[in-house]
């Protein structure tokens, strides 16, 4: 059985055409699509990619208003099991300052948001960064 990550919700106080649109820009940007769809919408990720398609056009002509785990790759679905469906992505857009129609600027806001949780949950702490405490360590300090 299919589940959805979520669906698009096009009017009203729970409306999220523009959040959900501009993750998924960010998630096709990445190259985080599955390969097979990957391949079935190049066409559509590349106009998404030269901002001429805006993730919400995506989520809806391609996706059909749902973003499933069958549509990522296995690190695109890693991500949003540990970030989107966390609620961690809500809060991050929910700071976006940009009022307005232009679903780009949106997306150059919550952009670095979300690319900095991307590396914090997908790339391990250096060891440096591990050893240099440990040798820093001083025997009896607490």
């Amino acid at each position: 059985m299919s589940y959805s990550y979520q669906s698009i919700t096009l009017g009203g106080q729970d409306r999220n055409a523009e959040s959900l649109g501009a993750f998924v820009a960010w998630l096709v940007t990445n190259n985080l699509l599955g390969a097979q769809l990957a391949q079935q919408a190049a066409t559509e990720a590349a106009r998404v990619k030269m901002q001429d398609l805006t993730g919400a056009a995506f989520l809806t002509t391609v996706l059909h208003g749902e973003l499933k785990p069958e549509h990522l790759n296995e690190v695109g679905r890693g991500f949003c099991e540990r970030y989107l469906a966390s609620g961690d992505y809500d809060r991050d857009y929910s700071e976006v300052t940009y009022v307005g129609e232009n679903e780009w600027h949106r997306y150059q806001e919550v952009s670095p948001c979300i690319t900095a949780a991307f590396r914090k949950l997908t790339q391990p702490e250096p060891i440096f960064k591990k050893l240099t405490a440990k040798i820093l360590k001083f025997p009896g300090r607490a």
